[in-house]
């Protein structure tokens, strides 16, 4: 069921963007859409963010190697005109394999997660995710118009390819609905068909903390500990008088856990790494 099943990562650019605007991040989406549709890939869920990209797919290795060659070609003309810039030249990435169902669902949640991990938005209100194509069979927000309806010459100018595109696919706003092209019906599927479940692992505060785990790699922090630090004590002076968190009562060390993630969007090692809790107290508060 797994075979060939990968988290693919593109490595966050450290000096520029990859996505400007919103006419970058349509670009972008469509081309990955357009490039894996050439190549025969199947997209789980994927989320753009403005220096890097994380994909759920199926596909060989080999195939992923010519999808990516594909999207940096693609989108490197799109740089390339409007900027001056040569960005997708600098584009690498990784692969992470999985395996199982567990697996997968955290994969999904863990991509899914990167906004608000990131302190951008909610994972279900952004924008450059496909988020919103799971566990809504009905909903009129994520219908688009069949590529088939938009003449020929007119789909060419809206999406940059003269590639035969499935017929499924739908256009909204200039870009491919990500219902139209997802396997969502398999992501249901591994989530039980259960919207509660796929919510809540959404929802779960540490999911990085276990998915890089099985990355072999560290989280890497949305703010450094210096950025936290100062936020801590802001915590401290407005709420609490500016008692120091070693005097604090549970209750009200709860409250700036609370507060600290919801703002900084801390994983499990920089909150324990940063404050006097330890995991027993800190699986309690959240």
């Amino acid at each position: 069921m797994f075979k060939n099943c990968y988290h693919f990562s593109t490595e966050a650019l450290e000096d520029k963007l990859l996505c400007y605007d919103e006419e970058d991040f349509r670009v972008v989406w469509n081309a990955i859409i357009i490039c894996a549709a050439m190549e025969g890939i199947t997209i789980y869920c994927f989320c753009i963010m403005s220096n890097h990209i994380h994909i759920l797919l199926s596909g060989t290795e080999e195939q992923i190697r010519r999808f990516f060659a594909k999207f940096k070609q693609k989108t490197g003309r799109h740089f390339q005109a409007r900027y001056n810039m040569h960005t997708a030249r600098e584009l690498s990435y990784k692969l992470f394999a999985v395996k199982d169902r567990r697996t997968f669902c955290q994969e999904v949640a863990y991509i899914l997660r990167n906004p608000y991990k990131a302190g951008i938005s909610s994972p279900f209100s952004y924008k450059w995710s496909t988020a919103d194509a799971y566990f809504k069979p009905s909903d009129s927000s994520i219908q688009g118009r069949y590529v088939s309806d938009f003449p020929s010459k007119k789909l060419r100018t809206i999406l940059k390819t003269r590639f035969p595109l499935p017929a499924s696919l739908q256009i909204r706003s200039g870009r491919i609905t990500s219902h139209s092209f997802v396997d969502y019906t398999f992501v249901e599927k591994m989530f039980d068909n259960s919207s509660l479940r796929f919510f809540n692992l959404i929802k779960t505060w540490n999911i990085e903390d276990i998915v890089n785990s099985g990355h072999g790699q560290d989280i890497p922090d949305a703010y450094t500990d210096t950025e936290v630090l100062r936020g801590i004590r802001e915590i401290c002076q407005d709420t609490f008088n500016g008692l120091s968190l070693d005097k604090m009562d549970q209750k009200s060390l709860a409250t700036v856990v609370r507060r600290i993630r919801s703002r900084f969007g801390c994983g499990r090692s920089q909150l324990l790494r940063l404050l006097p809790v330890d995991d027993f107290l800190l699986d309690r508060i959240l």
